[in-house]
C-alpha cells in the first residue's frame, strides 16, 4: 500500500469515529509525534526539535561559543 492510499484509508476511518476521547488521543499523537532523539536518548517531538534548533541559532547569532572538538570528546560518556 502506498502512502497516499494509506493516508486516505486513515482519513476515512477517522471520519467514522464518534468517540471524542479516541479523537483526542489521535490528535495528541499527531501533535506529539516523536521526530528524533537527543544524544542522551530523550525523544523530541517536531515542536521540541524546532525549539531546540531555534535555541541553537539564537546562541550562535549572539556569539556564544560552542564546544571545541577536544571539549566535546572529553564530555562523551562511554557506557
Amino acid at each position: 500500500m502506498n502512502v497516499e492510499t494509506q493516508r486516505k484509508n486513515i482519513v476515512h476511518r477517522i471520519l467514522d469515529v464518534s468517540n471524542s476521547r479516541l479523537l483526542s488521543k489521535i490528535e495528541a499523537l499527531l501533535d506529539d509525534e516523536i521526530y528524533t532523539y537527543t544524544t542522551s536518548g530523550k525523544p523530541l517531538s517536531v515542536k521540541e526539535y524546532e525549539n531546540h534548533l531555534n535555541q541553537i541559532m539564537i546562541a550562535s547569532d549572539s556569539g556564544e561559543k560552542g564546544y571545541t572538538t577536544e571539549e566535546a570528546r572529553s564530555n562523551i560518556v562511554r557506557k
